[in-house]
């Protein structure tokens, strides 16, 4: 590097793009901003080379697959996921990439979400903290970060169209809370914008939203839009979008579409100028990606994702002490997807390719070793689709092989059919029948011969929405944009379960439109599991003295959870061992809550999330003691579908294309706690093997920083080393028409047997702020400050007023 470049390179980013933009035309400013980077590449500007990147590099081989997002939340650990930015973008780097798209901050406000495994929890503080952590890390790496989605994007349930009407309080108070913390960490960084409208006006074209992210939150660096988000993208540019899109495919502004008047010269500057700091600020121009290299996996990276996964375990109960497992089980019964069809990851932008991974049945066999058996049963096929239910079991309505099929004009399975045929199968990805216009809808009637007795289970793989009744009982419903996601391995089946007869017809009624899938496509598969699995797997616990129950959920993008049910036989599953097996663990293996009617019958849930490729021998870590299970839940677990937020058509999934978020700032275990609902799992919950105490809290406030400091002696009383992760609630002044308690601290911290340790916390006074009349104010009067190990269990509280 010459004298001159060495000094240039010194200087401030804001100054290094100040001398560029003067030095640049408005056309080479407009193809700039239209990622036509070849066009700029003279003046020495490097293209955007841009990957997914929550959980690892989607789309590469030879990388790491960490532990998906919410799971990454469920650390608690600031430093770790730090740690984990910076592996991810030293592996974007060394696979040629300069731009991570990551993290995503979204809040999860109700157990809907398909893509709450893809963001951190449902607390902006907890999530804000740990972006924060991701995003310096990745940023730390001569690699620029996409913190995503700004702002309130909450549902993949008409995501590209809903109007979201939430209040202005709710949206600077929670939802974008977390991006102000990533902002401030990280100013210069870049913000994707979200899909959906926010009040009436798409994300996406919201002067106020970007006004509000670059005036007051402070953004320096640029926004970008998702992947197809709007069609008036020359709007967006002069609402205050800045880059025009993910890359030149994603661009629909033609050559000199943003020159001549169409944006203010001074809009045009201000985006290039963003996109230039952010390319300046986070070594763009200086470090150049190398070659992409086929392996950037280190063994280093490959530990930290098994610490992560280990950070991230969540035990939710252990009666008995059943965890970890004593010396005296000798015999182990893994039932359920425990080998290769365990899942790492999720469908959609976060799935990461594992590579060479430990299963957690073969992890829990090299760990037990010669001293305890380990047997395997599969139990349930989990969430997965059927095999396509044949024609020789199936019979029309004249009592020929397979089903009446009836074609209809429109969505609604009704009027004058356009077909009427017999179908031997209900299995097809594009329109089974001619004439069929862009919407149209089926219904498929008969009966069914069962060759089996017992529980059979049903699936459908729809793009759009499908309802199977068996004997005028519905069995199977709901809806999917489309049956996968493009991006990830994992289909999007909806799943049921029935008790038949062998030999006992029963009748057949499905019905399926497309007027929900995404536009211009189709698809149906009508599967099936006449033979169950169960027996086996109970017999196999049986002969154990303990039972491991691995179950699943399908979860990404394009996609909600419609029931907070486990799909398919898995609840039928551990219930069935559980009465088998009386030492029987279930491990979730989800993206958040799901009901669990057999809790009782158990003695330890682990909550794994999908830990990514150090999932299985994270949990062989945790099962015999190794490791202490120190996860803790980012989202409450409701005890069942009818609590939390969005429990109406119009909170969720919205009606007339609009969505309410009526609950205000009451959401996650805010809304509990307003409403008086008692979670099966709190916000925060989360047990050791190992016991703690809390001391008296100290608390003092600083009237000229306006901060509070609250101190604390944590001391562990178990005869073990354990985690613990210490949370700080702070009640405000009713005056403030707050929330019933939020989070405005956390720290974790391991203490060896009989250890004990003094933290202190700053609490910021912002942190304690809420938004009014435009402005964000500290209300003088008197706050409760309470130490905690979740969201009800407090353990120590303090009052201080403050003016």
């Amino acid at each position: 590097m010459s004298e001159q470049a060495a000094a240039a390179s010194g200087s401030a980013p804001q100054d290094r793009a100040d001398d560029l933009l003067a030095r640049m035309t408005a056309a080479e400013k407009e193809v700039l901003v239209r990622c036509d980077f070849a066009a700029v590449a003279h003046l020495g500007i490097p293209a955007l080379t841009m990957v997914d990147a929550s959980a690892g590099l989607r789309g590469e081989k030879g990388v790491t697959a960490f532990p998906v997002p919410v799971a990454q939340a469920a650390t608690f650990d600031e430093d770790l996921a730090g740690r984990i930015g910076r592996a991810i973008g030293a592996e974007g780097r060394g696979k040629g990439y300069n731009n991570m798209l990551g993290p995503t901050v979204d809040l999860t406000r109700t157990w809907h979400f398909g893509r709450q495994s893809e963001a951190m929890g449902e607390d902006p503080l907890l999530a804000g903290h740990l972006g924060a952590a991701v995003t310096v890390g990745m940023q730390s790496q001569k690699v620029a970060a996409t913190v995503k989605h700004f702002a309130a994007y909450t549902q993949e349930t008409n995501r590209f169209f809903t109007d979201t009407n939430v209040s202005d309080r709710a949206l600077h108070e929670f939802y974008q809370a977390p991006f102000r913390r990533v902002v401030a960490a990280a100013p210069i960084t870049s913000v994707m914008m979200a899909y959906p409208k926010i009040n009436g006006t798409f994300a996406t074209q919201h002067p106020a939203l970007f006004d509000d992210l670059k005036k007051g939150i402070g953004l320096q660096g640029y926004t970008v839009p998702d992947f197809w988000a709007g069609d008036d993208q020359i709007a967006a540019a002069r609402a205050g979008m800045d880059l025009a899109g993910l890359g030149p495919g994603a661009v629909k502004i033609p050559a000199g579409g943003l020159t001549g008047g169409a944006i203010p010269g001074a809009r045009l500057d201000d985006a290039a100028r963003r996109i230039l700091i952010t390319m300046f600020g986070c070594g763009l121009f200086d470090h150049p990606v190398p070659a992409p290299a086929d392996n950037v996996s280190t063994p280093e990276h490959q530990n930290l994702a098994h610490e992560a996964a280990i950070a991230s375990t969540v035990l939710l109960t252990n009666s008995s002490s059943a965890l970890p497992l004593p010396t005296s089980v000798k015999s182990v019964a893994v039932v359920g997807p425990a080998g290769t069809d365990a899942f790492t990851g999720v469908a959609g932008s976060t799935y990461v390719d594992p590579g060479t991974w430990t299963t957690p049945l073969q992890a829990i066999r090299t760990r037990a070793g010669n001293s305890v058996k380990v047997t395997h049963a599969q139990g349930t096929k989990g969430d997965r689709p059927l095999s396509t239910v044949p024609s020789a079991v199936l019979r029309d309505d004249t009592g020929r092989a397979g089903l009446t099929a009836t074609y209809f004009a429109g969505a609604d399975a009704a009027g004058t059919p356009v077909v009427t045929r017999t179908d031997a199968t209900v299995d097809f990805t594009t329109a089974p029948a001619a004439d069929l216009p862009a919407i149209w809808s089926a219904k498929w009637t008969g009966t069914l011969v069962p060759t089996t007795t017992g529980l059979h289970r049903f699936s459908l793989l729809p793009a759009g929405t499908a309802t199977l009744k068996i004997n005028g009982t519905t069995v199977v419903s709901g809806t999917r944009q489309m049956r996968r996601f493009f991006l990830g391995p994992f289909d999007y089946p909806l799943q049921g379960t029935t008790q038949l007869t062998a030999g006992r017809a029963v009748s057949v009624e499905l019905t399926y439109t497309n007027a929900t899938a995404e536009t211009g496509t189709c698809g149906l598969t009508l599967g099936w599991q006449p033979d169950s699995l169960i027996p086996a797997a109970v017999t196999a616990a049986k002969a154990a003295d303990a039972a491991v129950v691995f179950v699943n959920r399908v979860a990404g993008e394009a996609m909600d959870h419609e029931r907070l049910d486990l799909p398919g036989d898995q609840n039928q599953l551990i219930t069935a061992v559980a009465a088998a097996n009386p030492r029987t663990i279930v491990v979730l293996n989800t993206d958040g809550p799901v009901a669990t009617p057999w809790l009782n019958d158990v003695e330890a849930v682990i909550q794994a999330w999908y830990g990514g490729r150090g999932m299985g021998t994270a949990l062989a870590a945790v099962l015999f003691g190794d490791s202490d299970p120190s996860g803790r839940l980012p989202v409450t677990f409701p005890a069942d579908a009818t609590q939390g937020p969005g429990t109406t058509p119009a909170t969720y999934p919205g009606t007339n294309g609009a969505v309410s978020y009526d609950e205000g700032i009451a959401v996650g275990y805010r809304y509990y706690d307003a409403k008086g609902q008692q979670p099966r799992f709190p916000f925060g919950h989360g047990l050791s093997y190992a016991s703690f105490t809390h001391g008296s809290l100290e608390a003092s406030y600083d009237r000229a920083t306006g901060n509070v400091t609250l101190s604390v002696a944590v001391t562990n009383t178990a005869r073990r080393k354990g985690t613990e992760v210490v949370q700080v609630y702070a009640t405000l002044p009713s005056a403030a028409a707050a929330e019933p308690r939020r989070l405005v601290a956390f720290r974790k911290v391991t203490l060896d047997a009989a250890g004990s340790q003094r933290l202190t916390f700053t609490i910021p006074a912002h942190d304690l702020t809420v938004w009014k009349t435009g402005a964000w104010t500290l209300v003088p009067g008197s706050y409760t400050f309470a130490t905690a190990r979740s969201s009800r269990s407090l353990t120590a509280q303090r009052n201080l007023t403050i003016r």
